[in-house]
């Protein structure tokens, strides 16, 4: 297994382990993610994860509205869309294959490496959501903070990622990473 799939792979389990500890009752909770609740940050998620099984070959894209995806049993929903994507990356010769990507024309190797910031950014939003501990793993915090440096302003604007949060240089690295895609580290939200 390459260290791209093996990082994206980490990172969507990390968003899978919160999605199975959220309470019934606290889908419709408010998310850091503005106007999005738990359920739409889990529809946003099941939208990404069938992405990159259509990419690879596996099964369709869902439309509609991140809520609709996610339907009215999130965590199952998010669990047909996870088991459809490792399918996708478990095709023999999947990782080399060229597509279409949201990035442009590349390996979904490589894909799959740039990706991974995106369940590792949700996890947080979904945990601190529904009153979940997020237990974020800190060599993918180091790793996604140095890819969002990288990228620089171009992830930043309406639909992205907002503008950093200040935070002290005593911030663990899970919250320097949180604030530098512009969510603030304290966020507490309604506990519903």
């Amino acid at each position: 297994m390459s260290e791209r799939r093996r990082r994206f792979t980490k990172a969507l389990y990390g968003f899978d382990a919160v999605v199975r500890r959220v309470p019934d009752d606290a889908w419709g909770r408010v998310s850091p993610c503005p106007g999005w609740t738990a359920r739409a940050v889990t529809g946003h998620m099941i939208f990404g994860a069938r992405m990159l099984a259509v990419i690879t070959g596996v099964g369709e894209q869902p439309t509609g509205s991140e809520e609709d995806v996610a339907t009215e049993d999130p965590a199952t929903a998010w669990a047909a869309a996870l088991d459809d994507t490792l399918e996708g990356l478990d095709g023999p010769g999947v990782l080399e294959q060229e597509a279409e990507t949201p990035f442009g024309r590349m390996t979904i190797e490589r894909f799959a490496g740039i990706f991974a910031v995106e369940p590792l950014i949700h996890t947080w939003d979904l945990a601190m959501a529904t009153g979940v501990d997020p237990a974020l793993d800190a060599d993918l915090c180091e790793r996604g903070l140095r890819q969002v440096v990288k990228a620089g302003d171009m992830l930043r604007g309406p639909g992205l990622y907002g503008p950093p949060v200040a935070v002290g240089e005593s911030a663990d690295i899970a919250s320097r990473f949180i604030a530098l895609t512009g969510r603030d580290p304290s966020w507490t939200g309604d506990p519903g």
